[in-house]
């Protein structure tokens, strides 16, 4: 298992998952918590307000009993058979044909009518705060208005449109409802236009609207939103607030409940609802028994006729035979077609009826047709036992069992049509309410217990989703780790970020302002700003850096950055310790990652070690590396590659004769020129041997060529990256241009990384360790 140094500390390389393990995401949450606190937060109030302010809706419940109906066929046969006899309707199945009833048009289109749940009235206000005033208003009672807006609505407005048609075009569109002086109004389209002007009290028409408004209750100029709702869309806002449902399995007990913000109307339409349910329910019964009874009293004379014209048979043939009393055989053959034949009667007469409210091909009648097909063959069975028997007896016995039929089904016709007038005239149905709607004490809506959590809950969610979301889709690197697995490199070490050194940055940057550069490698003696000041007097100076310690590693040693910057030397001096020379270019793929300040406190702490170092400005384009320093940039890295000055002259001891440095020299037009030269490779030649590691800050690598060509004639070099400003397409393209030019990358360096929260225990640890480390290191 190859271990690398990271953080201070070790990384498995063998790791598969990287920065996109659940450890790592956990990680990186941690490291955010307090935004992932704040949104959670934010989503819990807004929870919690919605609560507060959001419409109260009660819901009032009736409950109805439903039973299994009587057959609705005449009842004829006496005694049902196998045959005959149909399997009684689940009740699951009852109670859902209900329930479609009570949702249907015929039940609650009344409901909407009676409580103009066709007109919607909505009054005009400011969002949100129009909510938290009502909140706060008195009921029956007009609140005056907030910030002067008395054209909105804040508590307390009211009208009642007791009469209100408009044409087609116009319905299911809001319309303005705008009060005037004195009880009037105005009523206006979508676009503005007058339709109608009238008086509360008096109906008014106009341009095909008819409207009678009973009360208003709104100041001059307050507008009301108004739309008057077809049929259809009435039916669909008014389904959206009912519901129906069976309560419990095979029960036969419908709950219907209806939602609303008044708890007195949500009580009173359910309980008119169950009341137009029951109505609908007896009219259709007697309904059902009316045309019933007409059947029956339709087919009585026919039935009459057939059993005179079979007695008259019957009695032909007795006097004809001169026999009275069939014999035994004949009585069990005769009792046997009876049976058939009355129920073959009965099941005739019910599809006749079905016929009047089904088709032939409908479920009903099919299975009345396969009934009278079984009950058929086993006639047919039953008379081909008796096929021995003598013709007369046979015959005797056939018309003995048409004229008992024909009375038996006539005498059972009589008698249902009895019953059906008793019926129609006492028709209760089966079914009634159970339990009336009482008015409800609490809101259900909104539910509090559940939204608040909830939303803690989603916050938190969001929150996590706000913080890794763009990490896990950007294309910039953020994560050593992943640099380490992607390109193949073991990473020399992490650099946190450094408040100190930001400040010794913008003293860097006011010192650029106000010292003055000499012009020529003649003017390098002239006068630097040793504290601070320059040709200004005392009292009016303002205040500015003291130059002896503008490096992080000397100013602050202690620091948690110059700590992370040891190790980077570590691992440096490991990695090149067995090259028999040690020069060091130091890039990064793009500006803005801190590789001067990498190169420079870098040389700093190997000097620190005894070594012998030579540090190289060889930005030409924009180095400021002799800032630092407190050094002028002339005479430097330019005027010793255009042969104007030996090296002796550029080379300025810094630190006890151990840390010396070039300046950029002046800033040339091509310093790509001067760089491919052979004196470049010449210099370094003789820099070799003169010093223990030579450091080269060059310039970033996809910027311009200048970086390529100084780390070709390098021993090392190391990339310096900052998280989240380099894309892995612009690493893998600095790595791919400085390997053309021959580099050879010891490492990448992670510059500025925030201290992770996750990670905060380690650099307390080793900031506790080295605090009272005193400072060793002064600017000769």
């Amino acid at each position: 298992m190859i271990a690398r140094q990271l953080e201070m500390g070790t990384i498995d390389a063998s790791d598969e998952t990287g920065g996109s393990s659940p450890k790592e995401m956990m990680r990186f949450v941690i490291d955010n918590i307090w935004t992932v606190i704040l949104i959670a937060a934010a989503v819990t109030i807004a929870a919690s307000l919605y609560c507060v302010f959001a419409t109260r809706v009660y819901s009032a419940d009736a409950v109805l009993q439903v039973d299994r109906s009587n057959s609705g066929g005449l009842g004829i046969a006496a005694q049902p058979t196998a045959q005959t006899q149909q399997p009684a309707t689940p009740m699951a199945q009852l109670s859902q044909t209900e329930i479609q009833i009570i949702r249907s048009r015929s039940v609650l289109t009344p409901i909407i009518e009676q409580y103009r749940l066709f007109v919607s009235v909505t009054p005009r206000t400011v969002p949100v705060l129009g909510q938290i005033a009502e909140r706060f208003a008195t009921p029956g009672h007009l609140a005056a208005p907030w910030l002067g807006l008395s054209d909105y609505g804040w508590g307390g407005e009211r009208a009642d449109i007791a009469v209100l048609d408009v044409p087609a075009s116009l319905e299911s569109k809001e319309l303005e409802l705008i009060a005037l002086q004195h009880g009037g109004y105005r009523l206006a389209d979508p676009n503005g236009r007058v339709l109608v002007e009238g008086t509360v009290g008096k109906e008014a028409s106009g341009n095909g609207v008819r409207i009678l408004i009973t009360q208003l209750v709104a100041r001059s100029g307050m507008r009301f939103g108004v739309v008057r709702y077809n049929d259809i869309d009435a039916m669909q806002r008014f389904l959206r607030d009912l519901r129906v449902s069976e309560q419990g399995a095979d029960t036969g007990l419908i709950k219907v409940s209806y939602e609303s913000a008044d708890p007195a109307r949500a009580t009173a339409v359910a309980n008119d609802i169950a009341q137009n349910y029951m109505a609908s329910h007896i009219a259709y019964r007697q309904d059902e028994a009316t045309r019933m009874l007409a059947f029956v009293n339709g087919e009585l004379p026919r039935l009459r006729t057939e059993m005179k014209e079979a007695e008259d048979k019957l009695t032909k043939h007795q006097a004809t035979t001169a026999s009275l009393q069939p014999a035994s055989e004949s009585q069990v053959y005769l009792q046997g077609i009876m049976d058939f034949d009355r129920q073959i009667a009965t099941l005739s007469i019910q599809r006749t009826q079905m016929l009047e409210r089904f088709t032939t091909e409908s479920a009903q009648v099919r299975t009345i047709d396969q009934q009278l097909g079984q009950l058929n063959m086993a006639k047919r069975n039953f008379e081909a036992r008796f096929a021995s028997m003598p013709a007369a007896a046979r015959q005797s016995a056939d018309l003995t069992r048409d004229a008992k039929v024909a009375e038996q089904i006539y005498v059972a016709m009589v008698g249902k049509a009895n019953e059906l007038s008793v019926t129609r005239a006492g028709t209760i149905g089966n079914a009634h309410i159970l339990d009336a709607a009482v008015r409800p004490a609490a809101p259900i809506k909104p539910q509090s217990a559940f939204i608040i959590p909830i939303g803690g809950v989603l916050g938190l969610m969001c929150g996590v989703l706000f913080v890794t979301v763009p990490r896990r889709f950007s294309s910039k690197i953020e994560d050593p780790v992943a640099v380490e697995r992607r390109f193949r490199l073991s990473g020399l070490g992490v650099i946190p970020f450094s408040e100190e050194q930001v400040r010794l940055s913008r003293c860097l940057q006011q010192v650029d302002a106000m010292q003055r550069e000499p012009e020529s490698c003649g003017d390098a003696s002239a006068p630097r700003i040793p504290d601070g000041r320059a040709g200004v007097p005392d009292e009016a100076a303002p205040p500015v850096c003291d130059l002896r310690a503008t490096l992080l590693a000397m100013r602050c040693p202690q620091d948690v950055s110059v700590e992370a910057l040891r190790c980077v030397r570590t691992a440096v001096v490991s990695e090149m310790a067995e090259l028999p020379s040690k020069v060091l270019v130091i890039t990064s793929p793009t500006p803005s990652t801190g590789k001067s300040f990498v190169a420079s406190n870098l040389a700093v702490l190997l000097a620190e070690t005894g070594s012998r170092v030579l540090l190289i400005d060889a930005d030409l384009r924009r180095g400021n590396l002799a800032a630092r320093f407190g050094q002028p940039r002339a005479c430097g890295l330019a005027d010793l590659l255009a042969g104007h000055i030996e090296a002796r002259q550029a080379i300025r001891p810094i630190i006890d004769g151990r840390l010396s440095f070039i300046s950029t020299g002046p800033y040339t037009a091509n310093p790509s020129v001067l760089l491919s030269t052979p004196r470049m490779n010449e210099l370094l030649n003789e820099f070799r041997a003169s010093f223990d590691f030579v450091i080269v800050d060059s310039p970033p690598v996809l910027a311009v060529s200048d970086a390529s060509m100084a780390a070709g004639s390098a021993d090392a070099t190391i990339l310096v990256l900052r998280a989240n400003v380099q894309t892995e397409r612009e690493i893998e393209e600095t790595l791919s241009r400085l390997e053309r030019a021959g580099a050879r990358v010891i490492g990448p360096v992670f510059n500025a990384v925030a201290i992770r929260r996750s990670d905060k225990r380690l650099y307390q640890y080793t900031s506790a360790y080295i605090a009272d480390e005193p400072a060793r290191w002064q600017i000769t």
